[in-house]
């Protein structure tokens, strides 16, 4: 995906590492509503209405683990004529895994499905883990193949054959109809039947299966013609053709699917984009959309599930979403460290603070396949360029609790989690505006705070198409309005993310407190050839700082999480660095922050924010503070 969310930089302020940042501990604390200490400042667990993802709510007694889907040399491919591989086998075993794990939660089985990942990534171990904890223990591996012809399942106590819970099976022909895939997704919680590709249609034949329904040469279109009354209206998927991820969680919450392009990752071959317009008119407001698209522009369908108000979830290359959220009401844990307001020294003169903030931090995909590695989450400078990492707050913890909980567990002393955005991937100043906006805004405003809230995050990363507009502004008053432990707002453009300049914008809140909403002031952004007016190289923008006469001291710098540089000593060359180089995430902001002049200090952006609001409104920061007590 190329989206961007703002990376904030900072220079480090000397605080006593006793005191500066407050430790995580035992989550099960009660919320002590008459605190005086700034880390009692959360609430306890509880179902306050937040709660948006669609939830298994029947623990299978084990899984099985379906082999031989994962390598991406051949999962998403075509051409293969083994039954194990290529597209054909990835969807089928997509199939196997939603309708028995439907079949679970109908207490027609006992056992449900784990599609097996080879790739040994510790997001999809923890989840295991996880599962394990609740008494959810694995039964055995097999391939998909195996699964439907041999094997067994349990319906309390009683051995009952895994292909006795299907109905047959609904034919496609992927080679020469992509959309035949979508159609028969749907078809397949519709007719209870699992997908066959014509590739593999005699072997099925000679097993007894018989063919329910015929995919082979329908479009997305016949799909919704035919079977928009029987699908569910509380979520939908949205995934390019080629693709089997998330078809196993479509199909198992009785969803319908729809892909923009007509071909795979190429628009010029036409889009289904009256269909989309339909399908979200069609939808709950307030509905979450799984998935993504490829090769066209984001903004073209974000701009759409926004203006809608419904939640956009960028969930495209995430395996087991039925199980790595099995009973996740029950499962929420972990608090963010959070600087205390307390220990800054707020008597310091004549310095510029700068705060890096990485972008990118509501792909819940990213956050199961890599950001938690010496790349981006743990990198080794993370902690002394004290970064503000976008996390998913709000979706992961729903969608994975367990890797929720892992990210919470190594956040580093200095660094600050930040959600975002403000209720999956959408344009805060677009949500809601072809509904009732003003519902939208408090029901998305509302859930946001209490996830926030109840995990301690203090501050939140929303993103608009226009961040001074009177729509935006609108929206930060919803989101401030709803949690009276919001501390800041950071504010992106889309796009440039810096579109905003650095302006900042207040709000108050419903105990009289004005919340500054800071834009980002410039972008860490590879462009190749070229700089932007406020994006580009580490140098460009060190030079761009140091040079400011600007009377505001506060920078938020946003770091484009998949730009890469080189480190060129003490060049002036403001493009060298874009050749391609090792420089990742963090590791940009060292270099960045490396060729400020002395003026400039490092702080991360909760500091930022409470030096924002020492700056321009003391008195009444002055009085917020004397209601904590030091740690």
């Amino acid at each position: 995906m190329n989206k961007i969310v703002i990376v904030l930089l900072g220079f480090a302020l000397s605080l006593n590492s006793c005191n500066s940042n407050l430790k995580k501990e035992n989550t099960d604390t009660e919320h002590k509503k008459d605190a005086k200490v700034y880390n009692d400042q959360y609430d306890s667990f509880e179902d306050k209405g937040q709660y948006w993802h669609l939830e298994m709510q029947v623990k299978p007694k084990k899984y099985w683990s379906i082999t031989g889907l994962i390598p991406k040399l051949h999962k998403n491919e075509l051409g293969h004529k083994e039954l194990t591989k290529g597209m054909q086998y990835h969807l089928l075993c997509q199939s196997i895994s939603g309708l028995v794990n439907r079949a679970v939660d109908l207490g027609k089985s006992d056992i449900g499905i784990w599609l097996h990942d080879h790739s040994g990534k510790e997001s999809y171990k923890l989840a295991k883990q996880g599962l394990a904890q609740i008494g959810v223990e694995e039964h055995g591996e097999t391939t998909g193949i195996e699964l439907v012809t041999k094997a067994y399942t349990e319906v309390n106590g009683v051995k009952v054959q895994v292909k006795d819970l299907f109905n047959g099976y609904v034919l496609t022909d992927v080679e020469n109809n992509p959309e035949s895939n979508t159609v028969a997704t749907v078809a397949s919680h519709v007719y209870n039947a699992i997908i066959v590709d014509v590739r593999d249609k005699d072997y099925f034949d000679s097993l007894g299966y018989k063919m329910v329904y015929d995919a082979s040469k329908k479009n997305t279109q016949d799909a919704w013609n035919e079977f928009k009354d029987k699908c569910k209206n509380n979520a939908l998927v949205v995934m390019p053709l080629q693709t089997g991820e998330q078809r196993e969680f479509a199909i198992k919450n009785n969803l319908f699917v729809i892909n923009l392009n007509k071909k795979y990752n190429d628009a010029s071959a036409g889009q289904n984009t009256a269909l989309f317009n339909e399908v979200l008119q069609w939808l709950k407001p307030g509905s979450p959309i799984y998935g993504w698209e490829h090769g066209v522009g984001e903004d073209l369908f974000v701009n759409k599930v926004s203006e809608t108000g419904n939640i956009m979830v960028p969930a495209d290359w995430m395996y087991n979403l039925n199980l790595t959220s099995l009973l996740y009401k029950k499962r929420q844990s972990g608090l963010a460290t959070v600087l205390d307001p307390k220990s800054i020294d707020f008597s310091e003169k004549g310095k510029k603070y700068v705060s890096y903030h990485l972008s990118d931090g509501d792909n819940v995909q990213w956050m199961m396949n890599g950001f938690d590695g010496e790349y981006y989450f743990t990198h080794p400078e993370a902690d002394n360029m004290k970064i503000a990492f976008g996390l998913p707050v709000d979706n992961l913890s729903m969608m994975a609790p367990d890797v929720m909980q892992l990210l919470f567990d190594k956040q580093g002393e200095n660094t600050s989690i930040v959600q975002t955005f403000g209720g999956g991937y959408n344009y805060a100043d677009l949500f809601g505006i072809k509904g009732n906006r003003a519902e939208s805004l408090k029901q998305i405003a509302n859930a946001t705070a209490a996830h926030m809230r109840q995990h301690r995050i203090k501050v939140l990363s929303l993103m608009a198409k226009n961040v001074s507009s009177n729509e935006a502004k609108e929206a930060y008053r919803a989101y401030i309005q709803a949690n009276n432990q919001l501390e800041g707002i950071l504010a992106v453009q889309y796009s440039p993310y810096a579109g905003g300049k650095g302006d900042i914008y207040w709000e108050t809140n419903s105990d009289g407190y004005d919340i500054p909403i800071i834009t980002v002031k410039y972008s860490l952004w590879n462009f190749g050839n070229k700089n932007h007016e406020r994006e580009g190289t580490p140098t460009y923008i060190a030079n761009k700082l140091n040079s400011e006469s600007d009377s505001n001291p506060f920078n938020l710098i946003s770091i484009h999480a998949w730009s890469r540089f080189s480190d060129t000593g003490n060049s002036k060359d403001e493009l060298a660095e874009n050749v391609l180089g090792p420089i990742i995430g963090p590791g940009i902001a060292k270099l960045n922050a490396s060729k400020l002049n002395d003026n400039f200090k490092i702080v991360n952006v909760e500091e930022l924010i409470w030096r924002v609001k020492m700056y321009y409104k003391p008195e009444q920061t002055k009085k917020r503070l004397e209601i904590f007590n030091n740690n």
